[in-house]
Parts: C-alpha cells; structure tokens; sequence
C-alpha cells in the first residue's frame, strides 16, 4: 500500500482546478460525513473482514496445539471375512477358542471362510517431549498475536484510506467548483468583447479570442466532473460499498486554527512504541524462536503411554477383551545431521525477522520525518498561496473595469484571470498537501482515534 500523495494526482487534479465553479450533486444522492465513512468502513470492509478471519483462524490453531497436552482416545471396530489359515487360526486364538481338532493338518491348511469381530480402544499420552509441546503452543500464541496485531494495522490502513479519500473526493468537488467559476467569468468577457466590438472599441480577433477562451474553459468542467466521480468510487471501494450506490460527501471547510504537532523526535519514539505492525514483528520473532525450541526437541528424549483394549470375537455380541499398556521411551541418536540443520535454519529465520525489523523502524521513522517535511510544505505553501489569492482577485477586478471601460486589451485580462487560476489552484493544492501530509502522520504513527475502538 502506498502511504504517500500521488504527485501526479496532484499535478491532474491542479490542471483541472486550474480552470474551474460550484458543481452541485444530485439530491438523491446520500450525504454521507467523514465519520460515517470511517464507521462503515470497519464495518463492511472486504479487507477487514479477510484478517478478522485470520485472526480467528489462529486463535483455533492455539487450541490445536493445547490439546497436545491431552490423552488422545481412539476407537476401532470391524469385520474380518477370510479364509487365509493364519488370519482363521489367529482368530481363534484371540477368540480363546481353540481346540485339538483346530491343529489337525487339514483344518489348519484349509480351514474354509471364517468371520470375526474386532474392536480396539487406545488411550496414548505424552509424558514427555523434549519441550516440543510447549514450544507448539507458544508458537500458535506468537501466531496469533502477530495476526491480531495486523489485523489491528490494517483497520488503521483502512481509516487513513477512507479520510485520504474522502479528502481527495473534496478536493475534487472544489475543483468542480473553480472550473465553474472560471466559465462563469470567461462567458462574461465573450459578452463584455461583444459590446466593445459593437462600439468599434476593440477587433474581431479579440472577440474570436475570447471566445475559444470560454470554450476551451468551459471543457474542463466535463473532467473535472469526472476527476470527481472517480473520487467518490474510491472513496466507495475502500469503504467496502457498492459502487453503484448514489453518495455525496460534505463540502470541505476550513480549519481555522492548525494543532500544534509533537516534537519529530518525540513523534517517531510514539511511533514505534505504537505502530502494531512493529509489535507483529515481535511476536514473527517470537514464533521463529519457538520453531527452534521445536527443532532441537527432536533430539531430546521421547516419552509416551499407550494403553490398549481389544476385543476379538466371531459373535459381534459377545466381547473377548484383552489388555496393554506400553510405555515407551525414544532417543534420536543420529540422523544424518538434519536436526541440527533444521535448528540452524530456524535460529537463521529468527535473526532474518530480527533484521527486518530493524529495517521497518528505520523505515517509520522515515514516513514519520517525510509527514513533517510535507506538513512544513503545505504551512508555507499556504501562506503564500493566501496572499497570492488576495492579490489576483484584486487584480482581476481592476483589469475586468478597465477592460469593460475599453481603457485596457483583452490579452491583459486574460493573463489575469490565468494569473487567478493559478493562484486558486495553488490555494487548493497546497490545504490538500497539508491535509494530506497530516493523514500520512497519523498512519506513520498509528494514530487513529476510531481504529483503536
């Protein structure tokens, strides 16, 4: 997943916005907030749902491995149909039924079809297995930490998702409204070039120009409409929604007044104390170590217990019972150096994770130094852009008088209102960058209030 702004969304969406005026949606549309997107989201995400399984998943492979610590109880029960001599004279003998006529040479080679019941109840029970047991459930433990830990990252990703989203599809919507704006305006210079034309004032050329000016302006609307439905079906997609539905999103507001962030020092220290990816890793670490504890198990002493009861008779009612119990002690004693190669690969496993984990806090404290970076880009880009703002609106006004009093030409009100263009399009991009470069903090940091309910 990519954690940082598209560029080149950007430099898309400030052409668009660079020519633009207020698209109003569609009144069926269902008016959704930022928090009921966000709600929903952790709700019906596909993706959300995929590692909730996952996690439940491995809660049950914690159970597995605990039943090892219990008896296992097993149960057989059959016919036997033959006339091989050992299988009838066997039968016989688990019978208790033999007798001195079973032994003459023609019944023992050719005893004809005999049947037989049988039935086998086993209790086994491991004693003790080098720590093998042990080491299985603290590796499904680590497992499904790790899982749950995840899972936990991914509702963060999918609430950055959701607000970067939403934010792109306000964005858009401001472009809509830019774009209608700047029509609105060049249609009024086609009528102010038509008057001056009629009063001989100005040229023909001029009022040629002006009017490829409105239409070339004018075409924008249909891509920035576009750019904005695009918007909202991902804004849909990471929700989990159909696409199809009908939704709108509210308009974006100011913020009047910025929050004071953390020191960065004190940012990245938060970050990798909450960052659950970084505590998956500890349990991945964790697993690893218990797979070698499993490993060098195999060479430890094995003990065991088996009892056994079974049962032979040619009357499926009536039981012959015999009985067992064997207890049994196992050593490995060489096998060709696999055991001591399955320990080694797992200890290198576990110093891999290790040294992976070391690389992803490197790397969040990267994502944690570049959100501040951006977010000191957005803040100085917007000061700029404000003043900007200020000034091209007023020099539009000035210019749009002079040009109507037929004291100025249209070139000179044109390379205004580009000059506003530009400057609306700045202001947009640059409260985008900074919104933006916000959400990318809060996910460097996992910081998301609603992914930790």
């Amino acid at each position: 997943m990519k954690n940082v702004m598209n560029k080149e969304y950007f430099l898309k969406l400030l052409f668009i916005s660079s020519l633009s005026f207020g698209y109003i949606s569609g009144s069926s549309a269902d008016e959704i907030s930022l928090d009921q997107a966000v709600a929903y989201a952790l709700e019906y995400s596909p993706v959300l749902q995929g590692t909730a399984s996952g996690v439940r998943a491995r809660s049950e492979q914690i159970k597995s491995a605990e039943a090892a610590k219990l008896p296992v109880i097993d149960l057989d029960y059959g016919m036997i149909y033959s006339d091989n001599p050992l299988v009838s004279l066997g039968s016989k003998l688990n019978n208790r039924s033999i007798t001195s006529e079973d032994f003459a040479p023609d019944n023992v080679n050719d005893p004809g079809f005999s049947d037989n019941y049988f039935g086998n109840l086993r209790l086994k029970l491991p004693l003790y297995t080098g720590g093998r047991i042990t080491a299985d459930i603290d590796e499904a433990n680590a497992i499904h930490s790790s899982s749950l830990e995840q899972h936990k990252r991914t509702k963060s990703t999918v609430v950055y998702q959701v607000n970067r989203a939403y934010l792109l599809a306000q964005a858009a919507h401001e472009a809509i409204k830019i774009a209608r704006s700047s029509t609105e305006s060049a249609k009024k210079h086609v009528k102010t070039t038509q008057v001056l034309l009629a009063e001989n004032r100005t040229v023909a050329s001029d009022n040629l120009t002006a009017k490829v000016y409105y239409s070339s302006v004018k075409g924008v609307i249909p891509q920035a409409e576009a750019q904005y439905e695009q918007a909202l079906n991902a804004l849909k997609q990471v929700m989990g929604r159909d696409l199809s539905a009908d939704i709108s999103i509210v308009p974006w507001k100011s913020v009047s007044k910025q929050a004071q962030l953390p020191d960065v020092n004190m940012a990245e220290t938060q970050a990798l104390n909450d960052r659950h990816d970084l505590k998956a890793s500890d349990e991945d670490i964790s697993a690893a170590e218990a797979r070698t504890r499993i490993a060098s198990s195999a060479s430890r002493v094995q003990l065991g217990l088996e009892a056994s009861s079974s049962l032979y008779a040619d009357d499926p009612l009536v039981d012959e019972l015999s009985w067992g119990v064997l207890a049994v002690a196992k050593i490995n004693l060489f096998s060709g150096g696999a055991n001591k190669s399955r320990v080694s690969a797992a200890r290198e496993e576990a110093n891999r994770l290790q040294a992976e984990k070391t690389a992803k806090e490197l790397e969040i404290r990267k994502q944690v130094r570049n959100a501040y970076a951006s977010i000191n880009e957005g803040n100085s880009r917007i000061k700029l852009a404000s003043a900007n703002l200020s000034d091209a609106q007023k020099a539009v006004t000035l210019v749009d008088e002079r040009y109507g009093e037929g004291r100025t030409i249209l070139i000179d009100l044109l390379q205004s209102e580009q000059a506003l263009i530009k400057s609306r399009s700045e202001s947009l991009n640059s409260r985008l960058l900074l919104e933006a470069s916000k959400l990318e903090l809060q996910l460097a940091m996992d910081d998301f209030t609603e992914a930790k309910k």
